[in-house]
């Protein structure tokens, strides 16, 4: 490496670090320390709470709802020894629980046991003895296989997915387990909570935190003594401060990401539904948390389930639409289904939703994540997507793996996403997995709805150039969508504005416009105030008009990039009409 090279890549990190909240730098070293000092981890004498254990089998026959034929597909392939996570498949006869297969998220997934809550489902629907032998079998070989603080397993995020999952397994599975299993189980389960204890990832703060807390709280539940007390008081503590900390006063998460909003909310109101069950009824403030959480994400997610992709979203990685509701239920809420306005002014989405015509346009115009942990954000500041007749027709392109994932750098970047790129650099200084150093400046949104006109107004700044302005506003009337833009400053650079299409669609020339048809739906594309557009599909070199609607999913899409030669200020963008519906 050049010294000069060396020299920028120190500024970068140190701009990154310069945000960080006290508490990841101090944590950081001690977390490195730990990991080559080995573990002690005293002998679990905690006994099962088994009265306790009686009671949840209500919250957590609400997690897997109804007998389910997609579950007992996913519960069979396990038991015949078939893993499929993020998309791909591997068939593992033996696992080397030491071992990273395929890649360290795919790996996770290994270690979560998700799949032992399929198991027990399908075994309780079922009384199928495959499914409980396939458990048993599972969790033993993770119990002698994966020694204490070696491997992906032990790390604190895959130890609470595992310790929560096993949790649910273990209450649904009840009295079908022998005696034997139950006791290596709770020796385990008594092993990996003090073990997390000892870890929670102050390091890294947000989910990962929060995910840590619900962990301690859950698996402290199942349990009777003066270490399972302090588990649940340290869990059930730690898991109102996140949600006091962590989702802001309009009900968003706050690292902006649909799908850790999913995640969170469901964590709480498992949580919350376990807590009743046991007599233990939260403060009134976390229940009125909770509720804006449900009204936010009656905006975020379709009626279908599905996920407006912003940030590092993706389908079929949190858990489900009907999950949430079910728990909703329990506590005597529902989901809030959006209908008019989209205000989450703090989180920073906006729009229209017009739920009988299917229409749908949702806006970010908010900060990449949370100040100190941003690793979910994107380059989407001013970006949208929309559907028309209940059909997704302009999307965020997703996300597709993280570490050493080949899509990383390109599902992050400004070109991902349905906004503008100035002289073709970021809108953020985005680096690396999950890291972001200089931010892109929000300078303000309003909206206001009238009749049946709606219309939004924004803008931002990217970090490269303080005098630099992008101006966006988007008009919506009569199934027909006006999207105008302007920078400010940056004269005479290369502007770009990116449209990415549903892959259902294809894109063809029709004159001066666009013309893009799918199967049943065929929308009109009008462009003004540009110097040249081009239809990109697939690229690679650099990527360009890929969609991730879920991890290790990408299909190439139709991209209409418009392009200002050199900027001179003025008005440009563009006008999507629905043409026909079949």
């Amino acid at each position: 490496m050049r010294i000069e090279d060396g020299f920028a890549h120190a500024m970068l990190v140190a701009r990154t670090v310069s945000r960080l909240h006290w508490r990841q730098i101090v944590f950081r070293p001690l977390r490195r320390i730990q990991r080559v000092i080995p573990p002690y981890l005293p002998r679990s004498t905690e006994p099962f709470d088994e009265e306790a254990l009686q009671r949840f089998r209500t919250v957590a026959s609400a997690w897997v709802g109804e007998p389910d034929d997609r579950v007992v597909e996913r519960a069979e392939a396990v038991a015949a020894a078939q893993f499929r996570f993020l998309n791909h498949a591997e068939s593992l006869s033996s696992i080397d629980w030491c071992r990273r297969y395929v890649s360290h998220l795919w790996n996770y997934h290994l270690h979560y046991f998700e799949y032992a809550v399929d198991l027990a489902a399908a075994y309780r629907w079922s009384q199928d003895d495959r499914f409980r032998e396939a458990f048993e079998r599972l969790a033993g070989s993770w119990i002698d296989g994966a020694p204490p603080g070696h491997g992906d397993g032990w790390e604190p995020y895959a130890l609470s997915q595992r310790i929560i999952h096993w949790s649910l397994a273990l209450i649904l599975f009840g009295g079908a387990l022998t005696t034997a299993v139950r006791e290596r189980l709770r020796g385990s389960l008594g092993a990996q909570l003090a073990f997390l204890e000892k870890r929670l990832e102050w390091h890294v703060l947000a989910n990962h935190l929060q995910k840590n807390f619900a962990a301690l709280a859950v698996g402290g539940l199942l349990f009777r003594g003066p270490r399972a007390a302090r588990w649940r008081r340290r869990g059930v503590g730690g898991m109102q401060a996140a949600l006091q900390a962590q989702v802001l006063p309009d009900g968003g998460h706050y690292e902006r990401s649909p799908m850790y909003h999913a995640c969170a909310l469901a964590d709480h109101l498992l949580l919350v539904a376990l807590l009743r069950s046991v007599g233990a009824i939260p403060p009134s403030r976390i229940s009125r948390r909770l509720v804006r959480m449900l009204a936010a994400y009656g905006s975020f997610s379709r009626s279908d389930g599905t996920l407006h992709l912003f940030n590092d979203s993706a389908n079929g990685a949190a858990p489900s639409r009907a999950t949430i509701a079910r728990l909703a239920s329990l506590l005597g809420e529902e989901i809030r289904e959006a209908n008019g306005l989209v205000a989450l002014p703090q989180t920073g989405y906006f729009g229209w939703i017009d739920r009988p015509a299917g229409d749908r346009v949702i806006i970010d115009c908010g900060e990449p994540g949370a100040p100190y942990q941003p690793g979910h954000a994107h380059c989407d500041a001013l970006s949208y997507e929309l559907d028309l007749s209940g059909r997704p027709v302009v999307v965020d392109s997703g996300v597709h793996g993280y570490g050493g994932d080949p899509l990383r750098e390109y599902v992050r970047s400004t070109r991902a996403h349905n906004t503008v790129m100035i002289g073709g650099r970021e809108q953020s200084e985005v680096w690396g997995t999950f890291r972001l150093a200089r931010r892109v400046r929000i300078l303000g949104a309003a909206q206001e709805h009238d009749g049946g006109a709606y219309r939004f107004s924004g803008g931002c700044g990217p970090f490269h150039d303080p005098r630099a302005a992008h101006w966006r506003a988007v008009s919506w009337r009569e199934r027909t969508m006006r999207v105008e833009d302007r920078v400010e400053g940056a004269h005479g650079a290369r502007i770009a504005s990116f449209v990415h299409l549903h892959p259902a669609f294809r894109v063809e020339r029709a004159g001066d416009a666009f013309v893009a048809v799918s199967s049943d739906l065929t929308v009109r594309i009008e462009t003004f105030g540009v110097d040249d557009v081009a239809i990109r599909v697939g690229e690679r070199e650099p990527a360009q008009g890929w969609y991730c609607p879920e991890f290790g999913v990408a299909i190439p899409a139709p991209v209409l990039e418009l392009v200002v030669a050199a900027n001179d200020e003025r008005m440009f963008g563009y006008v999507i009409r629905e043409v026909e519906r079949r």
